[in-house]
């Protein structure tokens, strides 16, 4: 008689094979839904401790942003999970998603966080100028101008507009206008017969607008008109441009052909020009909520952002992998 496999041989052949179910199954769900889903959960509660005011909308709109972003990457490199690539395309991927975060997700970060104020001041109207000691230091700035209502009777929508003399040397060289609106709504409360309507104020009271001091000299402000209904005051910020459009531009650019080269090393019919359609729509929703002319971006600004995103590398991300395509055969 042959010799029957002993009952400790069966049990460890069954214990291997259910090891290597295991770790499949595992693999398959870290590289297609754990990752998202958990991204997911976590910007669920982040926007659940925003509505509770348990934490900052800057906080909330930056953790849900930046997650975003990198489900996006991460979608577009899962590919890869599969396999270790070769030492060069391996640095190369390294390098790709450094490039990619530096185009995206920090533009989208300083967009959301613009740091320490360079400089500070009240201006009074009809005061004289407050000078801007921007003295050898040229470049781009953003000027947050913030206004103060007053307190006032009921509920009415109010107005106010301002003008700013911007200048040097005791002359003037543009005006900066701007309005701060406060305005009322009814938002509902709760659900069914217990529902209430609340009454809501909404106030948009921070003003961003461009300084260019490409000459690097010290500028002055003054607060030439300011409406009534308001203080007699205007409190400014100077912060310093987060990311030089033309840095900007060649990350863009640099992202999208690294993602055509990343896009290039799949099986041929495998997710054809997924990660270059995926950059596509990062950096334009990243450029939409950027250029949204909301002084402090919110949630409505990232939903924007998100669509035009959607639509953006849906067209645009199918017209490079076409073109890339074409100029690849009329190469060879």
């Amino acid at each position: 008689m042959k010799n029957r496999p002993s009952k400790s041989r069966k049990w460890a052949g069954k214990q291997a094979q259910s090891a290597h179910l295991r770790s499949m199954v595992i693999r398959d769900a870290l590289h297609t839904w754990v990752i998202p889903t958990v991204a997911g959960v976590v910007a669920f509660f982040m926007f659940v401790l925003y509505n509770i005011e348990a934490v900052s909308a800057d906080v909330s709109l930056s953790v849900i942003g930046v997650l975003a972003l990198l489900v996006l990457l991460f979608s577009g490199l899962r590919g890869f999970v599969d396999y270790v690539p070769d030492g060069r395309r391996l640095a190369f991927l390294a390098g790709f998603v450094v490039l990619w975060c530096a185009a995206t997700g920090y533009p989208f970060y300083r967009t959301v966080n613009r740091g320490t104020p360079l400089f500070s001041a009240e201006l009074l109207r009809n005061a004289a100028p407050v000078v801007l000691p921007l003295h050898d230091k040229p470049g781009h700035y953003s000027l947050v101008v913030e206004g103060h209502f007053l307190p006032a009777q009921g509920r009415e929508t109010r107005t106010a507009t301002y003008q700013i003399a911007l200048g040097h040397d005791g002359g003037t060289d543009r005006l900066l206008e701007g309005t701060f609106r406060q305005e009322w709504s009814n938002r509902r409360v709760g659900a069914g017969r217990r529902s209430l309507m609340v009454p809501v104020m909404n106030e948009s009271n921070v003003v961003v607008d461009e300084v260019d001091d490409s000459a690097g000299r010290d500028l002055t402000m003054q607060l030439t008109a300011l409406s009534a209904g308001v203080r007699e005051s205007v409190t400014v910020h100077i912060y310093p441009a987060s990311v030089p459009k033309a840095v900007l531009i060649a990350l863009g650019v640099l992202a999208l052909a690294a993602a055509l080269v990343v896009d290039a090393w799949r099986p041929k019919g495998s997710s054809d020009g997924l990660m270059a359609t995926l950059t596509v729509a990062a950096l334009v929703g990243v450029a939409v909520f950027r250029g949204t002319t909301a002084a402090t971006p919110g949630f409505a600004q990232l939903i924007i952002g998100a669509l035009a995103g959607a639509v953006g590398g849906a067209l645009g991300g199918s017209l490079l992998w076409r073109l890339a395509q074409a100029l690849r055969k009329h190469a060879h």
